[in-house]
């Protein structure tokens, strides 16, 4: 069973309640690795805070306060303001693997935009090729340094990403030094893991494409796994996470096999 403490197994489903709009107990107790009774509770307890909505088998989130115009933030807006100072030092410390010249993919991720967003300030990103499924990371990198390329696809208006077999088809053609991805939730069991089959999809084809992949994953991720595998913890050449992974757990993944990075 998860060992997770309980504000922090609370706040995990606030942010899953926020990003998908509601959830149920069961898959919640699944992801979690917890029973239904301590589901319900933390269910409860968030209600009786005023942050989600109960309902029949599960919750969902409240209605956006303020005027009737006003309109609810996306899930990439609520995924770019979680673990935003951590994201910021793991995006610094893979900057470093950048050289000039270089050609790199930077997926749909809340950690990719910041990692975007220190190349636009390093030395390192002139004359880079990006590649990205992200518009929203795309429109963040005005600068003349660099090639950017955005892939075709679906667009998910939510999540401000572009997937489907458009996508991969386009990524399948093209070849990349370094692949940057992220993930839902990573355990040694699941792997790295997302609730979307389509974003799986496009990392994959991104990584068999790289001769590098490397994983940007903040610490609060460890421990949680989401509906679908993207890769095993093991197979990618790098993961970079921050400061607040607890040793024991850094020492599982390294005797793992994990080339674990810890941005300082």
């Amino acid at each position: 069973m998860s060992t997770i403490p309980p504000a922090l197994r609370r706040a995990q489903i606030l942010e899953r309640i926020q990003r998908d709009g509601g959830v149920s107990v069961a898959d919640l107790a699944r992801e979690l690795t917890v029973s239904s009774i301590t589901v319900h509770r933390d269910l409860e307890q968030l209600s009786r805070d005023g942050l989600v909505e109960r309902v029949h088998g599960g919750a969902r989130a409240l209605p956006a306060a303020g005027p009737a115009t006003a309109i609810p933030p996306t899930g990439w807006e609520q995924r770019a303001a979680v673990a935003r100072g951590a994201k910021a030092v793991i995006a610094a410390h893979a900057a470093r693997e950048v050289q000039s010249g270089s050609t790199i993919f930077l997926d749909s991720s809340s950690s990719c935009l910041a990692l975007a967003r220190q190349l636009v300030v390093s030395e390192a990103a002139s004359n880079l090729t990006l590649v990205t499924n992200s518009p929203a990371i795309a429109y963040e990198l005005a600068d003349e340094r660099m090639l950017v390329i955005v892939t075709p696809g679906e667009l998910d208006q939510h999540m401000r990403l572009l997937a489907g077999r458009w996508t991969t088809d386009f990524l399948a053609g093209l070849n990349f030094e370094l692949a940057f991805v992220s993930c839902a939730g990573v355990t040694l069991d699941a792997g790295l893991t997302t609730s979307r089959r389509a974003l799986a999809d496009v990392i994959n084809v991104a990584s068999a494409n790289a001769a590098r992949t490397v994983g940007l994953i903040d610490s609060n991720k460890f421990g949680r796994a989401s509906l679908l595998t993207i890769a095993r913890a093991e197979d990618l050449d790098a993961i970079v996470t921050d400061e607040g992974l607890d040793e024991a757990t850094e020492h599982t993944y390294r005797a793992a096999g994990v080339a674990l990075e810890i941005a300082k």
